[in-house]
């Protein structure tokens, strides 16, 4: 019982942290114009990836949890 409520905790707080990481970090707009061409590259800046990293890990480690059965008594 105590497994399934840290993975739905984890589940959950991973969720929407990654929400809130992504209203809060905005791509750096880089235009390049080639032959007319115009291309926009948005560039994040590594935190952020290290912080999605972290996040998936922690969302994984708490879909393991909830599903996961106890010791058999």
């Amino acid at each position: 019982m105590m497994k399934r409520a840290v993975g739905i905790f984890l589940s959950f707080s991973a969720i929407l942290t990654y929400l809130i990481i992504d209203t809060l970090y905005n791509p750096v707009e880089e235009i390049v114009t080639f032959n007319g061409v115009t291309t926009v590259i948005y560039k994040y800046p590594s935190m952020y990836w290290t912080i999605c990293v972290i996040l998936i890990i922690s969302f994984i480690l708490g879909i393991y949890f909830y599903f996961s059965k106890g010791k058999a008594t």
